[in-house]
């Protein structure tokens, strides 16, 4: 076994295995190194309605305001979003002026995952009533001056209405302001594999297919096994030069263990496109992977996050869900850790062995990373990755299909020790001694980089999600929480 040799040595010492993959080799680096393959990206367009809402003659912003004038200037703005909107496609429903032109643009809506609701004056509350009959999220886009319906907004939410306020100034908000929208549609269309030794827990799986549309696929071991035999070795051989080249440091794994990694995250990519599922978890340590020649999916993992899709440690449902819910929403992948308290300091430190090495989100600087064996048998490969600090950050967890757990914090250390899982995060928060006394459902919390509380109030409003705030709410006086006290994901 290879023990703290640097990447150039490693690379040395394994040249000649790595030449007598050849042309094939190569070619298939430079596949490995793309994003995500065609067949695992977005399915189809986000469907969102889109119309202005106005009154002739309103008084407020003016009597004379021109509503056809302030449509056409919005709507070049929103020409000038581009990229933002690539996956977009807005039903028009026009200038909103009048009761006829409002049931005629409601007849267009129907199927759409949102409503962008462009306000220009005052005297829409009417029209804002009329759209709630569809029961279809709706977001107030205003512009300073455009009205004062703004102070509705608290007590229509206490109704239940399903409408939430952007006031702003920039337009380029407006990718801001649909991201629930986005989020809400891909679910729908989303495919998750769990692979075990035995099939996911059936009431479960409808009770997320029915509240979020996503799909869960049960694989078993032999599934897997399968896929492993059948995995290119050639794109295998490719993907493991590629960790080898990044690598800060090898430690532990050999050239062979790597390579079973990089075999395994092949075989994963393909059981994803044959099953056109977008995100795959797996009872990683109790299936005997090892034992059974095969490597560990962590590197795997890795790819996936850091392509935009998922890859989930030990089965884990509501982590899985929680994942793709933020990457989602605000394009960026989680980090699922093991927790622990510092009271010394008010931090937690998140610890797992699979950690993106793009935390910021597909596309932006990788972090450096060692590869080294898992933690808890010492077997196979997995990275240490030096994860960004000085950074906001949240962390979350679906609770079956109605709660979210959510707090936020600052990420101040990303040590490099032996003890625990092998990435560590360390998060400074308020009101530590709130968490502490009151965790619940669980072990595993999921990690996203940035604020993102505004983000997922409105996706928890619209989804219909009750949203716990970890830190400063009360769960113990939640109902349908997790109190098993026992060590459990």
């Amino acid at each position: 076994m290879i023990t703290n040799i640097s990447r150039r040595c490693f690379l040395k010492s394994t040249a000649a295995g790595a030449v007598s993959a050849g042309a094939l080799a190569a070619l298939a680096e430079r596949l490995a190194a793309m994003s995500a393959p065609p067949a695992l990206g977005p399915k189809s367009k986000v469907r969102i309605g889109k119309l202005y809402l106005g009154r002739e003659h309103p008084g407020w912003p003016t009597s004379k305001v021109d509503l056809n004038a302030d449509m056409r200037r919005f709507e070049a703005q929103l020409a000038k979003l581009g990229a933002g909107l690539a996956d977009v496609e807005f039903v028009e429903g026009g200038l909103i002026a009048n009761d006829a032109q409002l049931a005629a643009a409601k007849a267009k809506f129907k199927g759409v995952s949102g409503i962008l609701a462009i306000h220009l004056t005052m005297g829409i509350g009417g029209q804002l009533q009329s759209l709630f009959e569809l029961g279809i999220p709706i977001m107030l886009f205003a512009l300073p001056y455009s009205g004062h319906e703004w102070h509705t907004m608290a007590g229509w939410q206490r109704q239940g209405k399903l409408i939430e306020v952007f006031p702003s100034s920039r337009y380029e908000d407006v990718l801001t302001a649909i991201r629930p929208f986005r989020a809400i549609h891909r679910l729908k269309e989303a495919r998750v594999l769990n692979v075990s030794n035995g099939p996911a827990d059936a009431v479960y799986c409808q009770a997320l297919n029915e509240k979020f549309g996503t799909e869960i696929i049960s694989l078993l071991l032999p599934d897997l096994q399968k896929a492993y035999e059948a995995a290119d070795r050639g794109e295998a051989m490719a993907d493991m030069r590629r960790w080898i080249k990044e690598a800060k440091k090898i430690v532990e794994p050999t050239r062979e263990e790597i390579l079973k990694s990089s075999v395994m995250y092949i075989a994963m990519r393909d059981l994803l496109a044959q099953h056109g599922a977008v995100a795959i978890t797996m009872n990683c340590l109790g299936m005997g992977l090892m034992d059974r020649g095969m490597g560990y999916p962590c590197l795997g993992f890795v790819r996936f996050n850091n392509m935009g899709l998922g890859g989930v440690c030990e089965a884990d449902l509501k982590s899985t869900m929680t994942h793709l819910i933020f990457s989602y929403l605000v394009g960026k992948p989680g980090f699922v850790t093991d927790p622990v308290f510092d009271e010394s300091n008010s931090t937690i430190i998140h610890a797992h062995c699979v950690a993106a090495t793009q935390m910021l989100g597909p596309g932006t600087s990788a972090s450096p990373y060692h590869i080294r064996s898992h933690l808890e048998d010492g077997r196979g490969a997995s990275l240490m990755v030096k994860l960004p600090i000085k950074q906001k950050v949240s962390m979350a967890r679906l609770l079956g299909t109605d709660k979210m757990l959510f707090s936020t914090g600052d990420a101040v250390d990303s040590p490099f020790v032996e003890r625990g899982c092998r990435t560590k995060l360390t998060v400074k928060v308020e009101h530590l001694e709130k968490f502490l006394e009151n965790w619940s459902s669980g072990l595993h919390r999921v990690i996203f980089y940035g604020d993102h509380r505004r983000d997922i109030q409105r996706y928890c409003r619209f989804a219909q999600l009750r949203l716990i705030h970890e830190g400063t709410d009360e769960p113990q006086k939640v109902d349908g929480l997790d109190w098993d006290p026992h060590v459990h994901a």
